[in-house]
């Protein structure tokens, strides 16, 4: 189940937005937490039931891990159960993300032969796997010494960001949990949480899922693409992601909102970044926040020495890239992000001032450009676009037209072309311009003009609820 469709719209979330407040009529909260933990399953299981195993075992061992390491009063022995449960997660994550990939090129290099085994990814277990690391490192540092298991499957499961994120720390989301004043219906929250949902909504059933078919086309179906027809893909693409992702982030907050639980804001217009750095503290900011506990911090930080400094970035982009897929392609894609970083981090120390917009677009044709061997399913398929946007040996700029087709429409290639380059035009001038959909939420206000421009939003994102697609990062 995905936000994003009728089953959810129309039957989960009411169903779970009547039960939690008509639950909240005990005087316990015990009962609203176990009606949500329950319901955060049946979701999960939603998409495939077979693994609602893996990650019930895996709550489990996590909350022992935790006791255990808490009943120490040891700091050595603390230090060893914290490692032996980060171990744990990442043996989990790396069996049935990664098995396959290293045995592959295990067997390439060495003659072997390992079968491989084609594991279907459990949905969510790189998200899930931070998430209870990020418990691990909360019980470490004492900040949660007594959490019980219900709560401790609540923070987890919680089924707004159970999939996708954000990734929430334990002190973060079950203070709130165990805020009274939360229980209740809040109507100014739903009213808030509802429009953030719908813009969601909107942008990936309309935009995002629009111009997938012409990212799709672009990367798939055409082996002679020109100069305009890879530029309108790649652009396509990058503005997909985008759309998708924020849409996504929204609609998460936007769900857990109208529950009166606040989740951390995830996206902030990325792509009017000035740099490398600040595209990443506006870009899935939980999974930057998670890389830098996890990984920069403990590996150093910038404590010990510059040249240190830039290995410990090098080292965190190599693994952000691999942590979204089992892909050459996904390590490169960070290898690069990292020497960007290291090269920007450089900069900054000459002193010298770039001009604001120069500085915008440099930024933003980088990550144009990387985004092109992010979504590549090959080497071969990510240099012939490339290739084709600095190399081209054609300048036809009606191709871009061939882009459009989707199975349905079959118009005029000169009306496709054109609707193609006003609708990439616009939206572009959307992402670098407009006010973004939290910023939006911060003055809200329920009068006519919000209240008419949300249920347009929803009338369109319903009309077109039956070609949706998953979310980009549902596959990580």
């Amino acid at each position: 189940m995905v936000f994003a469709s009728y089953e959810f719209i129309f039957w989960f979330f009411p169903f779970v937005f009547a039960g939690y407040f008509l639950l909240s009529k005990f005087e316990s909260f015990k009962f609203q937490h176990f009606f949500l933990v329950l319901s955060s399953l049946v979701f999960y299981a939603w998409f495939n039931v077979s693994y609602l195993w893996i990650i019930l075992s895996s709550i489990l061992i996590n909350y022992l891990i935790s006791k255990w390491m808490n009943s120490s009063s040891d700091q050595r022995s603390r230090k060893f159960i914290f490692i032996l449960g980060i171990a744990f997660n990442i043996f989990l994550l790396g069996y049935y993300k990664y098995y396959d990939f290293f045995a592959d090129n295990f067997n390439s290099l060495f003659g072997t032969s390992y079968t491989l085994k084609y594991i279907l990814l459990p949905l969510g277990i790189s998200f899930i796997t931070f998430q209870q690391i990020a418990f691990l490192l909360s019980s470490y540092r004492n900040e949660w010494r007594n959490s019980d298991f219900l709560r401790y499957c609540l923070c987890v499961l919680f089924f707004p960001h159970l999939i996708a994120g954000p990734i929430v720390l334990y002190s973060e989301l079950m203070p709130q949990f165990g805020d009274n004043k939360r229980r209740f219906i809040n109507w100014e929250n739903i009213a808030s949480g509802f429009y953030i949902f719908v813009l969601g909504l909107f942008k990936k059933i309309v935009i995002a899922d629009t111009l997938a078919v012409w990212a799709n086309n672009g990367f798939d179906n055409m082996g002679n693409i020109g100069f305009f027809a890879a530029w309108a893909t790649a652009l396509a693409y990058t503005l997909q992601i985008y759309f998708d992702f924020s849409g996504y982030s929204e609609m998460a907050i936007g769900l857990a909102k109208m529950l009166n639980i606040d989740l951390p804001a995830n996206f902030k217009s990325p792509y009017k970044a000035r740099n490398i750095g600040e595209f990443w503290r506006r870009w899935h900011i939980t999974l930057s926040r998670a890389l830098s506990e996890f990984i920069y911090k403990p590996l150093g930080g910038n404590r010990k020495g510059e040249y240190r400094t830039y290995l410990n970035i090098g080292i965190t982009f190599f693994i952000s890239g691999f942590w979204h897929g089992a892909s050459w392609l996904f390590i490169i894609w960070g290898v690069l992000h990292g020497f960007a970083s290291i090269i920007h981090r450089i900069w900054t120390k000459t002193g010298f001032k770039m001009n604001h917009y120069v500085a915008v677009l440099i930024t933003f044709l980088f990550i144009n450009f990387t985004w092109v061997i992010f979504r590549a399913t090959s080497m071969e398929q990510a240099i012939r676009i490339l290739k084709a946007m600095v190399i081209p040996k054609s300048f036809d700029v009606m191709q871009i037209g061939l882009l459009y087709y989707d199975g349905i429409m079959n118009l005029p290639t000169i009306l496709c072309t054109l609707i193609i380059l006003a609708t990439l035009l616009t939206l572009l001038i959307i992402v670098f311009k407009a006010t973004n959909a939290l910023e939006l939420a911060a003055i809200f206000k329920v009068n006519n003009l919000t209240v008419w421009k949300t249920s347009v939003a929803l009338f369109v994102s319903i009309i077109c609820l039956g070609r949706s697609s998953v979310f980009i990062y549902f596959n990580f």
